[in-house]
């Protein structure tokens, strides 16, 4: 079981690592967004700019996971590798957890990564910067196990971007408030256990369901 979950992550590393200039997109695509919100903020305060710019980074990172979720089984669906996985394997959904760790891995967490750092050097608030990445941490991979299921279910659909973004984002939202609202709580010094726990609860939640109700719309598409 554990053989075939980290092959499949090598796998999937070697895919990302040969792709070339696009490995980086992600990241580029972050700075991007986290540019123009600074742009559009210039006439505010470095006091509130400092306090704004974690919940920024937290959305930013939302809005860039929802544009690269497509490419979880895309790939495999076209080149006819999902259909031998879907139909030779025995344990689909270990197989899935490990497509969705991957994808978590190698995509999501550089951005959280950069984030963070940013953070610290235009904040210098360590302490906030801490929080940023463990709710970033807990609610990117509960936001990464969301698109999964939502992508196993409009993979046949051509141009399916923003039919999956509509499905994810309503689902999304309460991660990205109790996100937030963390960093938000961190910086003005109150307690933000709460909502990390929540964090946490989602997370456990979408471990659990993810992985079959992948299966099931990975099986309906390939049908």
């Amino acid at each position: 079981m554990l053989r075939v979950f980290f092959s499949i992550i090598v796998r999937d590393m070697k895919v990302i690592l040969n792709s070339g200039t696009k490995v980086f997109m992600p990241v580029v695509y972050l700075l991007l967004i986290l540019t123009f919100f600074s742009i559009s903020l210039e006439n505010t305060t470095l006091g509130g700019y400092r306090n704004i710019l974690p919940q920024i980074i937290w959305l930013a990172c939302l809005l860039v996971s929802l544009l690269n979720m497509d490419i979880l089984y895309r790939e495999d669906f076209e080149d006819g590798t999902l259909e031998g996985i879907v139909i030779n394997s025995e344990l689909l959904e270990i197989n899935i957890l490990a497509k969705i760790f991957s994808y978590w891995f190698f995509t999501i967490i550089p951005l959280v990564i950069v984030g963070v750092i940013m953070n610290i050097l235009l904040t210098g608030d360590v302490n906030t910067s801490y929080v940023l990445f463990t709710s970033l941490f807990l609610g990117t991979l509960a936001i990464s196990l969301i698109g999964s299921i939502a992508a196993s279910l409009t993979l046949s659909i051509k141009g399916n971007n923003l039919l999956l973004s509509t499905i994810v984002l309503p689902l999304d939202i309460p991660i990205l408030i109790f996100g937030t609202s963390a960093v938000y709580n961190s910086a003005a010094g109150i307690s933000y256990s709460s909502e990390l726990l929540f964090l946490l609860s989602l997370l456990i939640l979408f471990l659990i369901v993810s992985p079959f109700a992948s299966s099931i719309g990975l099986r309906n598409s390939l049908d």
